[in-house]
Order: structure tokens, then C-alpha cells, then sequence
């Protein structure tokens, strides 16, 4: 499904503004980009509610909850994460994912997409690995059946690379997933297409945007050096079926841009065959 995520939009607009604002568009799939002030509400599962209908009325289904805004728990960009080797911090972060599970099912999201945390140095960065792996199966025993969990690579994160995506998905089979970024992947040096065949069945959503000499910076396609050409042979060629999100926050501001230069790109490699 073609999805749009709501950190992808303006902060300051609403929830029903977004609906209103991707109705008329063949985005009919939207991810959830939790910020704190939705944190606070996760509780709420009347409002939750609310939201799914409203977004249902649009046309809309949510497909994703993701936790990766930087500031989600609080100032320090990225922390606490799931693979602090401070318990309690690890234990915060451990309960904001609980509280998105809930959002999640509210939303009648399939999917739970979670980050990692930054390394807290190279030295420490196995003994980080083991600790997110001790938090994701904490995490798989409790969460609610419909909801799978996903993870992203993060190239200054603890999980960075692809065979760590793979390696994670085979230690939890049929419970955890990936939400492969094709930038991230491009920014650690990875052959993107490669990847993409090696996660097969684990990749059920797709980050979309470009990147320039492999520097993290999320740029409109066409102005950085991704193999677009490459990514889209491989979806094809392991019959890809999940969702197709462009990660484009840096443009949250100039979505009049970015919505229709993300169709036009959609269209160009064949995911979007509608007229635009």
C-alpha cells in the first residue's frame, strides 16, 4: 500500500487536517509518527478509537505506528533507547513501547515500528545489541496478537545494517519484521538491492527517499545518489507486497512539494499505475 507518514506533515496540523489533507491522494495507507504529546494519550483508547474512524471516513487506514521521533521521550535526541545499558532508562523506554502497542491497536495498525537508540560508543556497541535483544523479547511476550513488531535501521544506531535486520528476524520468526530505509542502508555503504533480497518475507515496509554522498540527510529523489533503478528490480524480483512510505521530514514544511514529487517517483517505477 502506498503510505504517508504524519511525520512527513507540518507538526502544528491536526490529526483530522492530515485526513482531510490525503484523501483526494492515492496515499491510502498512513504512518503513525508518534510524537510525545501523543505518548501522553496513548491511555486513551476512546480517542485512539476516534481517530481510526475519522481516518476511516477519509478513505484512510493506518498501517504503521513508528517511534522514531528523536525527541519522543524527552530533549536528549534518541534516548532513552531500547538498548541502554541503564535499566531504568531502558525500562522507560520499554513502557512508551507497551503505551504504542496500545495506540497501535486502537489504530487497528498492523504494524509497530521501533528504533533502537544511538551507541553509546563502538566498544559498547555488543553489549547495547544484547540488551535491545533482552528488551524486544520482554516486548514480544506481552504485546497484543495483531500487532507486529518492526524494526528500522538507524546508521548511528545500535541496529545500523541489514544483516543485523536479518539476524533479528530470524531470532524472532513470525513476531518481528523490517522497516527497511533505503537511505539508511545507502548512507552505511550497503548494496541497497542486495539487501533488500536477503530480508525477502522480513521487509513488510519500505522507506523512500534519497540520499547524497552518504550523508544522512533524507533528500527529494533525483537529488542524491540512491540506485532507485536497482531498489525497484529487487521489490520486483522478491514479489514485494507490503507498504511503500516516503521518508520525507525534512520537507514536512513544503508537503506541496513533496506529495506530488513522491507520486510522480511512485508512478515513474511502476508501484503507482494510476493517473496523476
Amino acid at each position: 500500500m502506498l503510505c504517508y507518514s504524519t511525520g512527513s506533515l507540518p507538526d502544528a496540523l491536526p490529526l483530522d487536517q492530515i485526513a482531510a489533507l490525503l484523501a483526494p491522494t492515492p496515499f491510502k495507507g498512513v504512518e503513525l509518527a508518534v510524537t510525545a504529546t501523543m505518548l501522553a494519550r496513548a491511555g486513551d483508547t476512546a480517542h485512539w478509537g476516534g481517530v481510526r474512524e475519522r481516518f476511516r471516513e477519509a478513505g484512510l487506514v493506518f498501517r504503521n505506528v513508528h517511534m522514531g521521533a528523536p525527541h519522543l521521550m524527552g530533549p536528549d535526541a534518541h534516548r532513552p533507547g531500547l538498548s541502554s545499558l541503564d535499566p531504568v532508562a531502558r525500562a522507560r523506554k520499554l513502557e512508551a513501547v507497551s503505551a504504542c502497542m496500545e495506540i497501535a491497536l486502537a489504530l487497528e495498525a498492523p504494524h509497530l515500528t521501533l528504533t533502537t537508540g544511538l551507541t553509546d560508543s563502538e566498544a559498547a556497541r555488543a553489549e547495547q545489541a544484547a540488551a535491545f535483544k533482552e528488551a524486544l523479547t520482554s516486548l514480544v511476550i506481552v504485546k497484543p496478537v495483531p500487532v507486529k513488531i518492526l524494526i528500522e535501521q538507524e546508521p548511528e544506531h545500535v541496529i545500523n545494517t541489514t544483516a543485523q535486520l536479518v539476524e533479528l528476524g530470524r531470532a524472532f520468526p513470525g513476531q518481528v519484521y523490517a522497516t527497511f530505509d533505503v537511505g539508511h542502508s545507502e548512507v552505511v555503504g550497503e548494496d541497497i538491492g542486495a539487501c533488500i533480497r536477503k530480508l525477502g518475507p522480513l521487509l513488510r515496509n519500505i522507506h523512500l527517499e534519497d540520499i547524497q554522498g552518504r550523508v544522512h540527510a533524507h533528500k527529494l529523489y533525483g537529488e542524491g545518489d540512491v540506485d532507485f533503478d536497482g531498489i525497484f528490480a529487487a521489490l520486483r524480483e522478491i514479489h514485494y507486497r507490503g507498504d511503500y512510505t516516503p521518508d520525507l521530514y525534512p520537507y514536512k514544511d513544503d508537503h506541496a512539494r513533496a506529495i506530488p514529487a513522491s507520486l510522480e517517483f511512485l508512478r515513474r517505477h511502476g508501484v503507482l499505475t494510476q493517473a496523476l
